[in-house]
C-alpha cells in the first residue's frame, strides 16, 4: 500500500505560477480537462490522494487511545493492549455538513468494522488474553480546501453518534458523497436562500435593506468573483463560471468587438451579452454562476486534489434530450439543478414575495381569472427584477398554485397562457415527443387517444369540439379562450414524472395507474351515465358533418378513392404534388382493385385530405393493406388521429422526428435527399 500523504501534490502554488516563463503560464491558461473522467466522491480522495486506509487509521487510533474503548474491556486495570489488527471494515457512507470553514472542514466516514485486541498481563508477557470491538463508528477527517493547501488529516474516531457532525449541526444543510449539497425540498432550498441572504446582511450590515430587490451583483462583489462579457458559440450558453485558469472570447460593450482567447484568471465569472436581454435575465444568469461559486466550491476542489481541475463550467439552457429520466444524476446535473432553482428562492423571498402579490392581488379585485393572474406574474417579475417563469414558479409556492399555466415554455417555446388549479406535480402541458413515446408505451392512455375525443393543442390534449379547440390556415390546433380558463373541463392532466408518466382516465383527468391487485376505476360522468354517452355526446356534432364522407367510405376501396378525392377538389397532379407520391401511385389507387398498397401511402393519402380519424379509418379498413405491429405503424395511427389537419411534409417531419420512417420523401425542412435544410 502506498505511504500516506497529508497534501495534494495539485495544490496552487502561486509564486511559482507567477515564475512560470510566458509559454508556460500560457499553457496553464489553455489546457482543457477531459469532462469524461469519472469525478472522484470523499472517499475516492482519502483513499486514492491521500493514500487513507480506514481499517489502518481506526486500529491505530484504538492502539493510541486505549481508554477511549474502556466499555468493550474485559479486564481489568493489570492488562495492556498490546497489539490491534482489524479483521473487518466495510465503508457504509461519507456524512458532512455544509458551512463548515474551508480551512478546517470536517468529513465523517461511517465504517462498520470488527477488531481484535490482544492484551498482555503487566510484568507477565507470555500471558495473553483477546476480546472483540465490533460496531458503527465514524472516522473524522480534516481538510483544508483552499487551493494553495489542499491538506488532509485524520483527526479521530466518533465513538458516540450524538457526537457526530449531523448531531452537532442538526439544523445545518447536509452534503451528499461529492461534498455537494443535498437540497431535496422546498425547505432545504429556503434554507440556503437563508444563507444567501445572512451573507448579504453581515457584509452590508445597516446598508442592507431587508424589503428591497435582491441584489446579486453586489452578493457577487461581497464574494470576490469579477463579471466579464463574452461571446459565446456554444448555442443557449448563459455565462460561464472559471474556477481555475482558462481562456474566453471577451466582449467590449464599449466598441462592440470581440477579443478571442483571453486569458481568466480562476474566481471570474464571463456572461454570455446575446442572454442578457433583460435587468430580469441578466438578475437571474448572475445569481446563477454565483450560487456555482458560493456552493459547489467543495466539491470542485475536491476534484482539484487528483488534478481534475476544470477550467470552468459552462451553463447552458435546460434542454429535455440532454438529461433521461431514469439515468443516474451525475454532480454536474446536481450542480445545474440547484443553480436553476435556488435563485427563485433568493430573488423572491417567502414573506416579501406573498406580501407583495397578496396586495397587488387585491389590487385587481382579489378575483384569481386568468387576466389577474398574467398580470400577477408579470407585476411580481418587474417588482423584483426576475423572468417571468421565476416569479411563476415561485408564486406557485406562495399560494398561488393556480398561476402555474402563467409563462409556461416547452423546448424554450412558450405555451399560451391559461388557467391551471392542480395539485404540485400535476399539469395539463406536455411535450409531444413525451407523449407519443407515453402512448406507444402505455395502453391506457393509447386507449384515451384512439377514441379520437382528444387532440394536442398548444402542449395539451384538449376535447375536440368547436367550443374548446379550433385550427388555424396551417392546420394546427389551437384552443379557445373558453378552454384556457376552463382547462380542467376539457384537457388530460399528466403527473410530472422524469418520463412524464400518465394515469388512469378518470373523469377527464389521468390519474395513478391502479396497482396490481387493487380496483380498478373506472371513467363516469357527473350523473353516473356511462362513458359511452358522454363520448357520443361529445362526438355528436363531429359525426354529423361527417355523415357525408361515411356515406361515401360504404362504396369500393377505389371509388371511394374517387369520390374522396372529388369532394376535397384533388386531382391527380394536385394529389401527388401534396403528398409526394407519384402520379402512378395514385391512379392505381383509384382505379387498381387487386393491389396491396404500402400503409403509409394510404396514410398519406388520408393526411393529404385531412379527412377525420373515423373516415381514414373506415377508408384503410376497405383496402387490402393492413397495419402491422410495429413502433413505426403506432405511430402512423398516432398521425391520422392527432395530425390529420396538417400538410403531409409537416407530418412527415413529426414522424422523423419520432423516430419513425416518413410517409413519403416530401419532409418539411428536409431536401429530397433527406439533407436538413433548415437547421
Amino acid at each position: 500500500m502506498e505511504a500516506v500523504i497529508t497534501a495534494s501534490p495539485h495544490a496552487f502554488d502561486p509564486i511559482a505560477h507567477h515564475n512560470l516563463p510566458p509559454e508556460e503560464k500560457e499553457k496553464v491558461y489553455s489546457r482543457r480537462v477531459n469532462e469524461l473522467v469519472q469525478p472522484y466522491t470523499v472517499i475516492d480522495v482519502l483513499t486514492k490522494v491521500y493514500h487513507r486506509s480506514f481499517s489502518s487509521d481506526l486500529a491505530a487510533y484504538i492502539g493510541e487511545h486505549p481508554e477511549k474503548f474502556t466499555e468493550y474491556k474485559k479486564t481489568d486495570a493489570s492488562w495492556g493492549m498490546s497489539r490491534v489488527w482489524v479483521n473487518e471494515c466495510k465503508c457504509i457512507c461519507p456524512e458532512s455538513v455544509f458551512d463548515q470553514p474551508k480551512s478546517a472542514f470536517y468529513v465523517d466516514i461511517v465504517i462498520s468494522a470488527r477488531v481484535k485486541v490482544e492484551e498482555e498481563k503487566t510484568g507477565i508477557a507470555c500471558l495473553k488474553s483477546h476480546y472483540t470491538i465490533k460496531g458503527e463508528f465514524r472516522l473524522r477527517y480534516k481538510f483544508d480546501f483552499r487551493p494553495c493547501h489542499l491538506t488532509c488529516v485524520f483527526d479521530r474516531v466518533i465513538l458516540d453518534e450524538k457526537r457526530s457532525l449531523l448531531a452537532i449541526f442538526p439544523d445545518a444543510i447536509r452534503l451528499d458523497k461529492y461534498l455537494l449539497p443535498l437540497l431535496l425540498s422546498a425547505e432545504d432550498y429556503k434554507k440556503a436562500a437563508s444563507l444567501v441572504i445572512e451573507q448579504m446582511r453581515r457584509a452590508l450590515k445597516k446598508k442592507y435593506r431587508v424589503h428591497a430587490p435582491f441584489d446579486p451583483r453586489k452578493w457577487i462583489s461581497i464574494m470576490g468573483p469579477k463579471i466579464k462579457l463574452g461571446a459565446f458559440p456554444e448555442n443557449g450558453a448563459m455565462g460561464e463560471y472559471f474556477f481555475d485558469f482558462g481562456q474566453a472570447d471577451l466582449f467590449d460593450p464599449d466598441t462592440g468587438e470581440v477579443t478571442p482567447n483571453c486569458n481568466i484568471d480562476p474566481g471570474t465569472i464571463v456572461l454570455n451579452h446575446r442572454a442578457l436581454q433583460s435587468k430580469a435575465m441578466e438578475n437571474s444568469t448572475i445569481c446563477h454562476e454565483g450560487i456555482h461559486h458560493r456552493f459547489d466550491s467543495l466539491y470542485l476542489m475536491l476534484q482539484r486534489t487528483h488534478g481534475h481541475s476544470y477550467a470552468s463550467y459552462l451553463c447552458k439552457r435546460y434542454n429535455k434530450n440532454d438529461k433521461q429520466g431514469d439515468s443516474k444524476w451525475s454532480p454536474i446535473d446536481i450542480m445545474e439543478l440547484h443553480a436553476n432553482k435556488l435563485p427563485g428562492y433568493i430573488m423572491i423571498q417567502d414573506k416579501p414575495g406573498k406580501t407583495y402579490a397578496d396586495k397587488m392581488m387585491k389590487s385587481y379585485g382579489g378575483e384569481h381569472t386568468l387576466q389577474n393572474l398574467e398580470q400577477l406574474v408579470k407585476d411580481v417579475a418587474a417588482h423584483f427584477e426576475v423572468p417571468l417563469s421565476m416569479a411563476r414558479r415561485r408564486l406557485t409556492e406562495l399560494g398561488y398554485p393556480d398561476v402555474d399555466g402563467i409563462s409556461q415554455y416547452i423546448n424554450n417555446k412558450r405555451v399560451p397562457n391559461h388557467l391551471s388549479k392542480l395539485p404540485p406535480n400535476q399539469t395539463y402541458t406536455i411535450d409531444e415527443q413525451d407523449a407519443i413515446a407515453e402512448y406507444l408505451r402505455n395502453p391506457e392512455f393509447r386507449k384515451v387517444i384512439d377514441t379520437g375525443l382528444f387532440v394536442y393543442a398548444e402542449s395539451h390534449y384538449c376535447l375536440n369540439t368547436s367550443q374548446y379547440v379550433y385550427v388555424d390556415h396551417s392546420g394546427y390546433f389551437h384552443l379557445t379562450r373558453e378552454a384556457r380558463e376552463n382547462m380542467a373541463a376539457c384537457c388530460l392532466v399528466f403527473e410530472e414524472k422524469y418520463l412524464h408518466k400518465l394515469r388512469v382516465l378518470l373523469g377527464g383527468r389521468l390519474l395513478k395507474n391502479p396497482e396490481k391487485g387493487s380496483k380498478r376505476v373506472q371513467y363516469c360522468g357527473k350523473n353516473g351515465e356511462a362513458a359511452t354517452t358522454a363520448e357520443g355526446l361529445a362526438l355528436r356534432k363531429m359525426l354529423e358533418k361527417q355523415a357525408r364522407e361515411m356515406q361515401t367510405v360504404k362504396k369500393t376501396f377505389n371509388q371511394m378513392t374517387v369520390d374522396l378525392m372529388k369532394s376535397h377538389r384533388f386531382t391527380v397532379p394536385a394529389l401527388a404534388e401534396a403528398t409526394g407520391m407519384s402520379p402512378d401511385t395514385i391512379k392505381n389507387l383509384r382505379n387498381d382493385p387487386d393491389r396491396v398498397f404500402d400503409i403509409r401511402e394510404l396514410v398519406a393519402f388520408c393526411i393529404a385530405l385531412h379527412l377525420s380519424p373515423d373516415v381514414s379509418n373506415e377508408y384503410i379498413n376497405a383496402s387490402l393493406s393492413k397495419f402491422r405491429n410495429s413502433i413505426d405503424m403506432e405511430l402512423y395511427k398516432y398521425a391520422l388521429k392527432q395530425w390529420y389537419t396538417l400538410p403531409v411534409p409537416v407530418v412527415n417531419r413529426k414522424l422523423v422526428e419520432a423516430g419513425a420512417v416518413p410517409l413519403t420523401n416530401y419532409v418539411d425542412g428536409y431536401d429530397e435527399n433527406g439533407v436538413r435544410i433548415d437547421a
